[in-house]
């Protein structure tokens, strides 16, 4: 049978929607992402909330940082070839912000994004960010507070993520009454970490806090032991990279960062109870939970799209309205309208988390909403 949507008399062709991976990570990680996506879909065909089968097409490029851009262009245009009717990626801001201007060109296709740039956001490009370059700053610095920090050295990865990072983190740190003693930049990839781990302590303050996608996080606390130098420490969600393997979560051991995974959210672990029904297992981090939102998305918006066209499922995803999220901490939302195009509705979509000492796990930590008054200077 040709791949061109025709099928013969009396049978129908199924709804495909797109999977632009642009992070690949060969991990168990990439597993859950594709087994949550398949258990959503069976589960909206089996509620009637769509008439038909829906098809997962995957392309799994190497974009920035590691790779190109140009590969990840490539991949969406070959899926909007295929007839995807919406398109769940890219993942990483360094592409999904270019991304979303050709989108917007091609005018055809919805994506939705865990990128935290707001320049990505556009008519056809939405969000369920993966935390937020403007938001996660106000985020870590309430956790701050709680902790009772006030001089900070900031560690950020000399990419547009870092810089982005850094602006709004100075921005938000100064509206919290936070003093930042230190800016020192390093590189994106793995590198030595022995000149910058020296100069952040010079400046003597009582947090580390790092910035940026996460790649710079490799070699980190090594270096802090190798220096003998023991600060507490923060990240963005690049804190969400220990899910990856057990050599990352080593990497992060001992660091506190912002996370969407949260073990009190009972529509999360309701979801995970299907999911360990379905396939033997229980992950306990970010992505079961994140895709499960995103997918839940999807389906709402192909069930409400009139016509089955790109532009209806635009449409479809305006729609969704207040559905309770697996993502964030207890009583976090999803929804999106007319120019609204960031899907959540709560304070604590993201959650501060800790990897123990021994690199062996994560804990809760604290709840952003917390301390959120004190970050933003309300009275």
């Amino acid at each position: 049978m040709a791949d061109n949507g025709e099928r013969a008399y009396g049978s129908v062709a199924p709804l495909k929607v797109g999977l632009l991976n642009d992070y690949p990570t060969r991990a168990d990680a990439d597993d859950d992402t594709l087994d949550t996506l398949r258990l959503v879909f069976d589960e909206a065909v089996a509620a009637g909330v769509v008439d038909r089968p829906i098809e997962l097409v995957e392309r799994h490029v190497i974009g920035l940082p590691n790779g190109t851009y140009h590969a990840v262009e490539k991949g969406f245009d070959e899926l909007v070839a295929h007839g995807c009717l919406v398109i769940f990626g890219p993942y990483v801001s360094d592409n999904a912000v270019p991304l979303a201007a050709h989108a917007a060109r091609v005018a055809k296709v919805p994506n939705i994004i865990l990128s935290g740039s707001e320049g990505a956001l556009t008519e056809w490009t939405f969000a369920l960010n993966n935390g937020s370059m403007p938001e996660e700053p106000v985020m870590l610095a309430a956790v701050l507070l709680g902790d009772r920090r006030s001089r900070i050295a900031i560690a950020y990865e000399a990419s547009l993520i870092g810089r982005e990072y850094l602006a709004y983190a100075e921005k938000a740190y100064s509206a919290a009454g936070l003093k930042v003693v230190a800016t020192v930049p390093i590189p994106q990839v793995e590198a030595d970490k022995a000149g910058a781990v020296a100069e952040l302590a010079a400046a003597e303050p009582d947090a580390l806090v790092h910035v940026g996608f996460g790649h710079g996080l490799w070699g980190f606390s090594d270096a802090l032991l190798a220096a003998g130098w023991d600060p507490p420490r923060y990240t963005t969600t690049a804190f969400e990279m220990a899910h990856i393997s057990a050599e990352w979560m080593r990497q992060l051991r001992g660091w506190i960062g912002l996370d969407s995974y949260d073990e009190r959210n009972q529509v999360g672990q309701a979801f995970l109870d299907r999911f360990e029904e379905r396939y033997g297992r229980r992950p306990a981090h970010s992505m079961p939970g994140l895709c499960r939102d995103v997918a839940t998305v999807i389906v709402r918006a192909l069930g409400a799209a009139r016509p089955l066209t790109g532009e209806g499922v635009r449409d479809g995803i305006e729609q969704v309205k207040l559905v309770p999220a697996a993502s964030g901490a207890p009583g976090t939302f999803l929804r999106f309208g007319r120019h609204i195009r960031q899907g959540w509705l709560s304070s604590d979509y993201l959650v501060a988390r800790r990897v123990l000492p021994d690199g062996s796990g994560h804990v809760f930590h604290a709840a952003p909403s917390e301390n959120i008054s004190l970050a933003v200077g309300a009275g």
